[in-house]
């Protein structure tokens, strides 16, 4: 598997993607983050007991506490929620996609997306990538090697990153998505993880503007993969 970048034509694509699809992704992220935001309070509520409860998160010692008391439960919460927000947040391929495709996409496209055939193989990688990941960093963590766990989860989200572009943009199966994207990172790995922690802290300047900013800024790493995955794809199918 032999591919070169365009950095001009990549460029290119991933500005004219951006306006087009920027506004649209924003919104749905924006409505992702409400529903996953709820579902954690709800997840809070119910292992604290009561709403009532939840005057004494500003008691530092009664958080200690709880999160000593239930470490597990909080554990299991952050991960199915974890689980849940990426498997949403798919859907913004859904939207670059159609506005490549039509000019035009709405919020539907997106729901479209996550609740289709693909989506579930999406979803199944994505609850095995999280499963292992936890996992290792738990074990890794237990025996005081937290900063190992941390850095191998790192790996393994980078070595898959083209997996969801590879399913939602041309269908592939779940075991073609995974040797695709570990065969296309390892082509040039060095590139990629400068082009991508460059992408992902582009993004992240949203937070800078109190927060909000993020909701316009976050549809760069899914436009970016979406641009990079069509860029080599294009070249490898020539």
């Amino acid at each position: 598997m032999n591919y070169e970048i365009d950095h001009q034509k990549l460029s290119e694509q991933i500005i004219l993607t951006a306006k087009k699809a920027s506004v649209t992704a924003g919104l749905y992220i924006f409505l992702v983050f409400i529903l996953v935001f709820c579902l954690y309070c709800l997840g809070i509520i119910s292992l604290v007991g009561s709403p009532k409860e939840l005057m004494n998160f500003s008691n530092p010692q009664f958080v200690e506490k709880i999160l000593v008391d239930k470490a597990t439960e909080f554990m299991i919460l952050n991960t199915l929620l974890s689980i849940c927000m990426h498997y949403l947040l798919g859907g913004v391929y859904g939207i670059i996609k159609e506005v490549n495709e039509k000019s035009y996409a709405g919020l539907g496209s997106a729901f479209k997306t996550v609740f289709s055939v693909r989506g579930l193989k999406v979803l199944n990688v994505i609850i095995v990538v999280q499963l292992i990941g936890t996992a290792i960093s738990f074990l890794l963590q237990w025996s005081g090697f937290a900063l190992v766990g941390l850095g191998i989860s790192f790996l393994l989200q980078f070595l898959t990153y083209f997996v969801i572009p590879a399913i939602y943009i041309d269908g592939c199966s779940v075991l073609k998505s995974i040797r695709f994207s570990i065969q296309t990172v390892n082509q040039k790995p060095g590139f990629l993880m400068f082009f991508i922690a460059t992408t992902y802290f582009l993004s992240l300047t949203g937070l800078f503007f109190f927060g909000i900013g993020i909701i316009l800024t976050l549809p760069l790493n899914y436009i970016v993969a979406y641009s990079l995955y069509i860029h080599i794809n294009e070249q490898i199918k020539s």
